[in-house]
């Protein structure tokens, strides 16, 4: 089973995401996601949120930072998705790996954002906003 997270940093109105022009794999190259990769083994899957983050991006974050929200899994893998608010300098998010990070605007999203990124940043969003959910799991067949 291969296992991944992705994350979505917000700025504090949640007018604005941090998101990285893919350059793998294949399927996602020149379109933008949510920094995260592979979970390590032994490494719990917000672990893996909190190591992808500080690699990608330089940003320190902990465990309880982030909200976890959905799941989406297919028949040999699975992507947990968290979100969190950043209250911080936003210059000090930046790009530590061959994939360009960037703030963006949350509304409208850029065209070249991967498809599911249009329904999974408004529920994150709405996960930072009200809280009043259980994280969701969606199945592709």
């Amino acid at each position: 089973m291969k296992t991944y997270t992705v994350g979505f940093i917000f700025n504090e109105d949640l007018s604005r995401v941090v998101l990285a022009r893919k350059n793998r794999p294949d399927w996602q190259k020149g379109k933008l996601n949510g920094p995260g990769g592979k979970i390590e083994a032994g490494e719990t899957s917000v672990e893996c949120m909190v190591r992808e983050i500080l690699e990608e991006t330089g940003f320190k974050t902990r465990e309880n930072d982030w909200h976890y929200f959905a799941r989406i899994k297919g028949q040999d893998w699975w992507v947990d998705f968290y979100a969190q608010v950043y209250k911080g300098d936003a210059s000090a998010i930046r790009s530590l790996t061959d994939e360009e990070i960037s703030w963006f605007s949350t509304q409208p999203l850029p065209e070249n954002v991967i498809d599911n990124l249009n329904w999974l940043i408004p529920m994150g969003i709405d996960k930072l906003l009200n809280n009043n959910f259980m994280p969701c799991e969606v199945e592709y067949k």
